[in-house]
């Protein structure tokens, strides 16, 4: 094949892959799966200056290696927020990946099993997925590579070893290697004893290799040893969340358990597969038929030529070791944990298909053979890529359990945010606003963040005015409830808006949005219902003391201002009745306008005491809008919910609101025209039978 006919194909096949895995990268994944959100947070804990070799994250039980972590949360520095750039560092270790198995199929097998080894790596259904992933398997497979094809160099290996003399330049990039691949996940902790298993076979096998090398491969070791330093000291100082405990803790605790995973591990090639929706379309197989195929023949022939053909042994060994570590490690089958077995698949696979071209060649007139051996490979080639596409865009991207773990509601409305300019405000309803409800009914709490934070990290732009409430006992709209969005993180969320909240929603407009239900998006316009409310519950009558609400003086003018930049505009008590029994559900729905950004922290509270003078019988402090992005002119309704017990003593109550910072606890002082007067504000008495 002519040179210029081999760098085409491979141009052609790089492109391929640069197609699959930055096609949609923005929308598909949609979002970010939880151990997406683990290696952001370690790249802001890296640019903040925590440099760790394992990251705990919030998982006092597991860490993770911090190479991956902290190279992309450097990176991100340039790259800035957003999916597209948070991603755009696994698209490159994915492009790496396919470019070093390229080079190394083509070093131990010839330009066609590279050729077959690269299109395995662009093509297939893992690589694509972890290379369009923000996860440490991106980082480990392109090291996995360079690591294997700098082991072929260090030992003058084609497709033969040569007997020349060892280079320390390579035996040194060897060492660092190895080091550095354990650093990025812990299946790098195999390629030292892969190494040396592979020197003891040359050794054994009588390969035409000069004894210094066992030397140089020692001084490969200390090299390792000494780029691994602070690995090894991490490991020793926060064991339990090292990368040994964890192959400690997961080991198969039966020689049948570890057979069975071993077994399973092999199915996994080309009968059943992974079942994580993050990671793999559950339940395929890694490798299609013919590429299973093409596997069985490569290792056949490793195995036939096993003595006389160490380039057939060095990715066979890595295969084994490969499905050892998953064999080792006990649970479903992860595709994750065969990291070291991936490349290894790809070149067998290459040197599989070029023994059967061998045999085409043998049986066939030689210009039949290669015209027949260019139209299949092509054909294959374009038949595969055609499946990955429909596999990853039609099939893998529809599926429910996809969108839930990518948490693809939140992916989708950033994108119609970051391509919606209209100089709208955009009002968001979520039921995960801060850490405490996002760690409720979530999965693994490692992994546990609010949508605010999430969805900034989603998001590519920086100019949107976003606010957040919960709806279910919250709402905020901006600029007095003039024209703006309000959209709903939850499918539920909308149903499930209480009356109070409701009444300003009213007259909103449905909004499409692409891979969106109706009604995910409103358009809202409602400063009449605003101003109209305000106009009521101005009315409302509040005091200053418990004892001029007592002896009937005249009650405050409402609105009052507290702090510096909040009002507050007034309540409604529900049910409005004169007495009420243990066991009700009292509800003080309050309205609020702020005029500025608010103290840290603003949490707003409302007692019932029978003494104003002593802790009150019954309180509820509370705050469901993120406070911080409050700015001049948003209004809000908070409910507060005062559920009467149902031993509750009977008598009369005062009733009595207020706000103060949740940081010092301090409470906002209200003010009476210019003057600070008090700080808490008595509403209408109650009594309970």
């Amino acid at each position: 094949m002519a040179q210029r006919t081999r760098l085409a194909a491979i141009t052609a096949v790089l492109f391929a892959a640069a197609a699959l895995r930055l096609a949609g990268l923005t929308t598909l994944p949609p979002g970010f799966h939880d151990e997406e959100i683990v290696q952001i947070e370690i790249g802001a804990l890296a640019r903040s200056g925590a440099i760790a070799s394992f990251y705990a994250v919030d998982d006092a039980s597991s860490g993770r290696e911090g190479l991956f972590g902290v190279l992309h949360g450097w990176l991100s520095i340039f790259f800035g927020k957003g999916q597209l750039p948070l991603r755009f560092f696994a698209v490159g270790c994915g492009l790496l990946s396919v470019a070093l198995l390229y080079a190394l199929g083509r070093r131990l097998f010839g330009h066609f099993s590279g050729l077959v080894a690269a299109i395995g790596m662009a093509l297939t259904f893992y690589p694509i997925i972890i290379g369009r992933s923000i996860a440490r398997e991106a980082l480990a497979v392109p090291l996995i590579a360079l690591t294997l094809l700098v082991m072929a160099s260090a030992v003058h290996l084609r497709r033969h070893v040569q007997p020349a003399l060892p280079k320390a330049a390579l035996y040194a990039s060897l060492g660092a290697l190895i080091a550095l691949t354990a650093y990025a996940h812990w299946i790098g902790l195999l390629l030292a004893p892969l190494f040396g298993a592979f020197v003891v076979y040359l050794l054994v096998t009588r390969q035409p290799i000069l004894r210094r090398v066992v030397s140089y491969s020692l001084f490969s070791a200390l090299i390792a040893l000494i780029v691994a330093i602070p690995y090894i000291g991490a490991t020793v100082h926060t064991f339990p969340i090292s990368s040994l405990n964890t192959l400690w803790s997961n080991r198969p605790e039966r020689l049948e358990e570890f057979l069975s995973s071993f077994w399973q591990a092999i199915g996994g090639l080309g009968i059943y597969g992974d079942v994580s929706p993050q990671q793999n379309l559950p339940a395929m197989p890694l490798l299609s038929p013919i590429g299973f195929i093409l596997l069985l023949v490569g290792v056949f022939e490793a195995l036939r030529r096993f003595r006389r053909a160490p380039n057939y042994v060095l990715p066979l060994l890595a295969l084994l070791f490969g499905l050892l570590a998953d064999a080792w490690t006990r649970g479903a089958l992860d595709f994750s944990h065969q990291l070291l077995a991936l490349p290894a698949i790809m070149l067998l696979m290459g040197a599989g298909a070029a023994s059967v071209a061998n045999i085409l060649r043998a049986n066939l007139p030689r210009a039949t053979a290669e015209r027949l051996i260019l139209f299949g490979t092509s054909a294959i080639a374009a038949t595969t890529c055609f499946a990955a596409s429909d596999l990853l865009f039609r099939v893998w991207a529809n599926r429910d359990d996809v969108q839930s773990v990518y948490r693809a509601r939140l992916g989708h409305l950033a994108a119609y945010l970051d391509r919606t300019y209209d100089g709208l405000s955009t009002s968001i309803c979520t039921f995960s606003l801060d850490a405490r409800a996002a760690a409720q009914g979530a999965e693994h709490r490692f992994a546990a963040r609010p949508d605010p934070q999430l969805l900034e990290l989603m998001l590519h732009r920086h100019d949107l005015a976003l606010r957040y409430s919960n709806c279910l006992d919250a709402l905020v709209l901006t600029n007095g409830g003039a024209a703006q969005r309000y959209a709903f993180a939850h499918p539920a969320a909308r149903s499930r808006i209480p009356e109070p909240l409701k009444a300003w929603l009213q007259n909103a407009a449905d909004v499409p949005v692409a891979n969106l239900p109706s009604g995910s998006v409103l358009l809202v316009d409602a400063a009449q219902i605003v101003a109209d409310d305000f106009g009521q519950v101005i009315l409302s009558r509040v005091w200053w003391s418990p004892e001029e609400s007592r002896a009937n003086a005249e009650p405050a003018a409402l609105p009052l201002r507290m702090g510096g930049y909040l009002t507050f505009e007034g309540y409604r008590l529900l049910p409005e009745a004169e007495r009420y029994r243990a066991g009700d559900l009292l509800r003080v729905v309050t309205y609020w306008r702020a005029d500025g950004e608010q103290v840290p922290g603003l949490r707003l509270f409302a007692h019932v005491s029978r003494n104003p003078d002593i802790p009150p019988a019954l309180q509820n402090d509370v705050l469901n809008i993120e406070s911080s992005l409050l700015r001049d002119r948003d209004v809000f309704i908070q409910i507060i919910d005062l559920p009467l017990p149902p031993d509750f003593p009977s008598g009369d109550y005062f009733l009595s609101i207020g706000a103060y910072s949740e940081g010092d606890g301090r409470r906002l002082p209200i003010y009476d025209g210019e003057t600070p007067r008090s700080d808490r504000l008595f509403l209408r008495k109650i009594r309970v039978e």
